[in-house]
């Protein structure tokens, strides 16, 4: 996010509200399916939870809270981010590609 105050305050209170409805439906998945799936969850989720709010997300939110603001990458990184994106789609279309050569191969094979 660029510099504006007001839209790191509205993406913190939307990543907080989907917090808080996942809470609420564990609580209520917890109640119905008692016990043996309540523990193991709420350990798991702990555990993902601290270990997700150590690393840099936990980093960039601490940053937030605290007024700074986060800056995007610069042109430079962007501009390489589209140059992989398109060869990725290039490879995804040659992976097909061969897909369909080798079931074409595999279906003249198995109609003879």
């Amino acid at each position: 996010m660029r510099g504006d105050r007001a839209s790191q305050t509205l993406v913190l209170l939307a990543g907080m509200s989907v917090g808080v409805v996942g809470i609420l439906v564990h609580g209520v998945l917890s109640v119905r399916l008692g016990v043996g799936y309540a523990i193991p969850t709420t350990v798991v989720a702990a555990i993902a939870a601290a270990v997700a709010l150590r690393g840099p997300l936990g980093q960039a939110l601490a940053r937030m809270l605290h007024g700074e603001t986060v800056e995007l990458p610069p042109d430079q990184v962007l501009g390489e981010l589209d140059d992989i994106r398109t060869r990725l789609g290039e490879i995804e279309e040659r992976t097909d590609f061969a897909e369909r050569l080798l079931a074409r191969q595999r279906q003249e094979v198995e109609g003879k």
